[in-house]
């Protein structure tokens, strides 16, 4: 665990802390490219990850219907 930690801090240092990430908030370690590379603020990138899990947990179990 401590090679992924030290992974995470060293992207924090580099690029996380700028965009408003720290320890407790990061991105998951599969985003943490896309996010560098495209800087996505920590903000931005949790409402869009609230929208997509949103719109996931809407398909998983069925959005209501528009009248």
């Amino acid at each position: 665990m401590g090679k992924i930690k030290d992974k995470v801090q060293d992207w924090l240092e580099d690029y996380g802390y700028e965009l408003g990430y720290d320890m407790s908030n990061c991105p998951d370690f599969v985003d943490m490219d896309i996010v560098q590379q495209n800087n996505i603020d920590a903000f931005t990138y949790y409402n869009n990850k609230r929208a997509i899990e949103q719109e996931d947990l809407s398909i998983k179990y069925g959005a209501p219907e528009d009248d």
